[in-house]
């Protein structure tokens, strides 16, 4: 008996349709499940919206250090997003260094009130 005989090249089954595949089960049964396919958004621009103003174009920066795909509108929403960042960053670096400059006047408060306690205990000895 020969190999090729009565055998069929290996290729993929066409099904009842691109959406729809079988589901097998470990006991036996299959089911048809209609599978959902993702498909790539196409987004092409329109022809008045190509040119940018010159304001816009300058608001966008260096377009050699712009992230692909991106639209001026988006750069501008990120640049304001890190400069926001970047501004509460320094304001809670600020609230910090007050917060450990309270923190070191309390301890120097403390210090002072427990070496006055000790000084008075001592000259009622």
């Amino acid at each position: 008996m020969s190999d090729t005989d009565g055998k069929k090249t290996l290729g993929l089954r066409g099904g009842s349709r691109p959406g729809n595949v079988k589901q097998s089960f470990s006991h036996g049964r299959t089911k048809n499940v209609v599978v959902e396919t993702k498909r790539k958004r196409v987004v092409v621009p329109k022809p008045g919206a190509a040119k940018p103003t010159g304001a816009a174009a300058a608001a966008g920066g260096d377009p050699s250090r712009r992230p692909a795909g991106i639209s001026d509108a988006e750069m501008e929403r990120r640049l304001k997003a890190v400069q926001a960042a970047k501004a509460r960053e320094g304001e809670e670096a600020a609230q910090r260094e007050a917060e450990e400059q309270a923190r070191a006047e309390e301890r120097e408060r403390r210090r002072e009130e427990q070496e006055a306690k000790e000084r008075e205990e001592r000259e009622r000895e």
